[in-house]
């Protein structure tokens, strides 16, 4: 990360890091994806009375329903985790992590308008690895962002590539999804000593839900 990567963060409150994951991690966590959101949607189906959806992830997030989003994926906050060094590094701020959350976006899927909670006071969202097999044209999901000028900013990343924003202060959405699918992770940190400072997101320890 240079000087002026981190100055225009510092100025702006975002920054794009391009292969903050490497190819390997990010298609091993694309498939991690599509494996457990096919387990946890057969679990639902036939075992629907030990289906626990604090535990096994959720498709009823208001921000985006229908999407199954998962909250403290122990693979996830593994990588949370173990990234917390680059985010301090790309940022020039002492973090501490508070929880990751992930989503399994499919066609039509739209991500509503919004500001994220104390917890999210600095943020990264990654695309992991998605399906766009069913357009005949280039595509890429775009991000956008509410800039400090109040102008609408346009993002597109591929997988690995990781904007880190300002969670509590930078508004962000999605328009409505076209291709057949797209995992993403979200990694949460608060600065260490801050006016948060919510370790684990008020959890015991990582990788387990907010509610027990």
């Amino acid at each position: 990360m240079t000087n002026e990567n981190i100055n225009y963060f510092i100025k702006n409150k975002y920054v794009i890091v391009k292969n903050f994951l490497n190819t390997d991690i990010s298609n091993l966590a694309y498939n991690y994806c599509k494996i457990k959101v096919s387990s946890i949607d057969k679990k639902y189906f036939y075992n629907k009375n030990i289906y626990d959806e604090n535990w096994d992830g959720t498709w009823n997030d208001i921000q985006c329903k229908g999407a199954y989003s998962c909250y403290g994926d122990i693979f996830f906050d593994s990588l949370l985790l173990s990234t917390i060094e680059k985010m301090c590094k790309s940022t020039s701020l002492e973090l501490i992590p508070t929880y990751s959350y992930w989503r399994f976006y499919e066609k039509t899927d739209i991500l509503e308008p919004h500001i994220d909670r104390e917890s999210c006071e600095i943020s990264a969202t990654i695309p992991l690895g998605f399906d766009y097999s069913n357009l005949n044209k280039e595509y890429n999901w775009s991000f956008f962002i509410k800039n400090l000028n109040n102008e609408t900013v346009r993002i597109n990343l591929n997988p690995g590539d990781c904007l880190i924003y300002s969670g509590c202060e930078i508004e962000h959405w999605r328009e409505k999804f076209l291709g057949n699918n797209q995992a993403q992770v979200f990694l949460h940190y608060n600065i260490k000593n801050g006016k948060f400072n919510n370790l684990f997101d008020g959890r015991e320890t990582l990788g387990i839900p907010k509610k027990i």
